[in-house]
């Protein structure tokens, strides 16, 4: 599972979704990710990632102000609710740069090379570094990358699911392109697609221009389930996924 929630109005929606994409795990029956949605978090072990949004790239007041609300509810609801550290954000993302470009520029470099003009100008400048990289380089990416894979695997020892910040901002404009530009990048959901965790983002609440807050729920590999059952519990216990825009 990775980030299905904007695929999906509610949790269910997105178990639904899991059921009809993922295949059995090898000699057994296929999941019904639908199964636990009902099922109370009192007793679950959930780590709160705060130094993603409050040191490693400082969020957005309304952003934390969510997140901690978020912790509230969740430990409100049975579940015990306490800080962790993982590695700095920056060594995710200097891992997962490094990656993407090379492993981009392997697919694209054929293309860029005979019809550049096809590729948005923004998108070119995303692609061509990749050109610059060496063998070297990608392969220490991807030790980086086996380190901070079991440095979050350390972690769920300990934890059953994470609570982790989504973007830094508050939602913008579809059409703001300066301000998309500015915050784009300001986001925590990288770790996770590089590691492989599975996560869900889900709305927290309203930002003072009146659009979306949101957090991650990131579990052990293979754990969609318990990603899922905590996801649906504060679902239950919010009105986040009640709230449709106006068309």
């Amino acid at each position: 599972m990775d980030h299905v929630g904007p695929m999906a109005r509610t949790v269910e929606d997105a178990s639904l979704l899991l059921n009809a994409l993922a295949e059995p795990q090898a000699g057994g029956q296929p999941i019904d990710y639908t199964a636990d949605l009902g099922r109370s978090i009192k007793g679950l072990r959930i780590g709160y990632v705060r130094h993603f949004h409050e040191t490693d790239e400082i969020a957005h007041s309304d952003v934390s102000t969510a997140l901690d609300e978020a912790a509230k509810v969740l430990s409100q609801l049975g579940a015990t609710v306490s800080d962790v550290q993982l590695p700095a954000l920056s060594e995710f993302l200097t891992a997962q740069k490094f990656l993407m470009l090379a492993e981009c520029w392997s697919v694209h470099a054929q293309w860029l090379r005979e019809r550049p003009q096809d590729y948005a100008q923004t998108t070119r400048r995303k692609l061509l570094p990749g050109a610059f990289l060496t063998a070297g380089e990608y392969v220490q990416a991807m030790q980086m990358r086996r380190l901070l894979i079991d440095a979050v695997d350390q972690t769920f020892k300990d934890y059953d699911v994470l609570l982790v910040a989504n973007s830094m901002d508050p939602a913008c404009r579809i059409d703001d392109e300066p301000e998309i530009v500015r915050t784009y990048t300001r986001q925590a959901r990288m770790p996770f697609n590089l590691t492989g965790h599975p996560a869900i983002a889900l709305m927290t609440g309203q930002a003072s221009n009146g659009l979306p807050l949101s957090m991650q729920l990131v579990g052990k590999c293979f754990d969609e389930t318990s990603v899922l059952r905590v996801a649906a519990a504060y679902e239950r216990a919010t009105p986040w996924h009640l709230l449709h825009p106006q068309l």
